[in-house]
Order: C-alpha cells, then structure tokens, then sequence
C-alpha cells in the first residue's frame, strides 16, 4: 500500500513540476487546413511617415488612410504584417514620432511588425521596451550583447478550424557594427532561421517570413527552406509585382515610405490547388482617412508642439540616413 501510494506521488510530483526524466503523456496537435480565401496583407518602409508623404510622386500614404483602408479590406481570415523599417531612426524626435505610429499600427491590428536596419539602430533596452508595449514585434537574427534574441524569434496566430500561422522575422545582416544599437549584432539569417523554424513548424500549419532582405536574399531563403509557405519582403528598390513562386515559398514585397498597402490573397480551387494573387493598393487622395488614425495624429502634433526638441531634418528624406538604406 505505501508503494502504492509513494508511485502515484511520483506521478504527480512529475506532472506538477515536470522533473527531467518524467515523461509526459504526448499530445498531438490537431491539424488545421488553410482556407479557401486567404489574405496577407503587408506594408514596409514606413520610415516615420506618420502623414502622407509629400515627394515626387504626389501625396499619400499616412496610418490614417492606411487605417481607412484596412477597415474596409482585412478581417477574417487575413493576416497583417510590416517587414521591418517603421521608424526613420534611433533619435529621440524619431522614436518620438514612432511611438505613435506603433499605436495606430496597434489599433490597426498588425499581428507581427519584424525588426529592420532602422529598428537595429536602438538600444536593445529601448527595442525591448516598444515590444512590451506593443506586442508585435519579431526578429530571429537581431541579437544583445550575450547573443540572446531582443525581440520573440516568431508569433503563432490562430484561426478557426484550428488553423494556425507562424510568422518569423529575419534581417540581411549587412549592416556595420557602427550603424547598430549599442551592443547589437545581427546573426547570420539562415542560422537564425534553421534554429527556430523546426520548433515553429510544429506548432503551426502555414509560415510566413517577414524578410527585412533584398529580392536575391528572399528567393535565396526560399530555396534553402521548403517550409516557408509565404516570404514577404523588404529591403527592396522597387515592390514584387505579381507574386513569385521559388521552390515552395510565394514572395511578395513593397517598400516607398509608406504609401501603400499590399495585399498576397491565395485561393484554393475545387482541386485544392492554391492560387496566388496580388495587389498594391495605393494610399492616394482617394482614400478618406480614418477618424481613429486623424486622433492619433493629431495628439501627435499637440505633444510634439510642446515637446523640448523639434525634428531636425538633416539629409535628402528627412530621415536618419543608413549606408545601406534605399534612395
């Protein structure tokens, strides 16, 4: 009788505390299947543009209307993501101006924004800070000083049915130790890639990678990982206009300060077969601006009117410049 009941202590000493050496009973993970309809909608390259930008190429852009636009289009089953680059930079007035447009992207409900070249010129206190804050934030390879992750490696969102997406972030690793936060590094993106991926295919269905990388980069990954189901880019000169097929990825990318919203929508036929299929939608004068993203705005314009700095604007965008940034 006290063997007995000293087995069935053990037992429960092990599931309690779950001791090295206990095994555990082995629960499977419930599959789930894609949709028929399924959309990623995805932006980059904000660099600070809280409002439309007003180049060359006309007035648009601003989380307002993206906002606007967003309402109208997402839902569902549809992800929302940004591939790196919402802040211009790492000084004060710029993280200023970022902080606010992180709340519309909070409001917004992006469900994973990766880390790119301008979010890794902070502080890994400064990173880890905005992450507490937001939630969302993502990067596999963009390490602290003990080489230990500064943001989560990847996000898991679920859906009905139990279908699940794991998003991971990744970053070219092109940067000089001088263009980075103060004891940052950034590893090497396959290696960061291969150690999480394993673990993430476990739990998930589909995987998609927010890649702050060129088109090269992109389709390099794509060829080296059969498990990413969708690769959205990034470090880009000009937006992928049709979605490319490498090996078993589907690549999109966008990029222009903010100005537009892409949207991936991949569509199974009475085969099963899925189908790409994309489109930019432009953040024109057309595109009314959300009442929501206007209060953002305008409490950002109040708190910056009595703050002790002004944006000083020192080079051609008006940004903090990187040597490996776009023109």
């Amino acid at each position: 009788m006290n063997y007995f009941y000293g087995y069935i202590g053990t037992i429960l000493l092990c599931a309690v505390l779950c001791l090295p050496g206990c095994k555990q009973p082995e629960t499977e993970r419930v599959a789930g299947a894609m949709p028929d309809h399924f959309s990623v909608y995805y932006t980059c390259d904000t660099r600070g543009h809280i409002e439309p930008c007003g180049c060359s190429e006309g007035m648009a852009g601003g989380i307002a209307r993206r906002m606007s636009l967003l309402t109208s289009k997402a839902g569902g089953t549809s992800l929302l993501v940004d591939a790196g680059d919402v802040t211009a930079g790492a000084r004060d007035w710029e993280r200023f101006e970022a902080s606010y447009i992180l709340e519309g992207y909070q409001a917004m409900g992006y469900d994973a924004v990766n880390a790119g070249h301008r979010e890794a010129q902070l502080t890994a206190e400064q990173l880890r800070a905005w992450e507490a804050k937001y939630g969302f934030f993502v990067s596999t390879n963009l390490m602290d000083a003990e080489g230990n992750p500064v943001l989560p490696p990847y996000r898991i969102v679920d859906f009905p049915n139990h279908y699940r997406v794991g998003i991971l972030g990744v970053m070219e690793s092109t940067l000089e130790a001088a263009e980075l936060g103060e004891g940052l590094h950034i590893a090497e993106p396959v290696d960061a890639i291969a150690k999480y991926l394993p673990e993430l295919k476990a739990q998930v269905d589909t995987i998609v990678l927010l890649a702050f990388t060129d088109e090269e980069e992109m389709k390099s990954l794509a060829t080296r990982f059969f498990e990413l189901d969708v690769i959205v880019g990034g470090n880009v000169i000009q937006p992928i206009p049709s979605p490319l097929k490498v090996n078993r990825s589907v690549l999109v990318s966008i990029t222009a300060k903010g100005k537009a919203v892409g949207q991936l929508t991949l569509t199974r036929d009475a085969s099963g077969v899925m189908t790409p299929s994309s489109e930019v939608h432009m953040l024109l004068e057309d595109v009314a601006d959300a009442s929501e993203g206007t209060a953002i705005v305008d409490a950002f314009k109040k708190e910056l009117a009595n703050m002790d700095f002004q944006p000083h604007r020192d080079d051609e965008e008006g940004l903090t410049t990187i040597t490996s940034a776009r023109s």
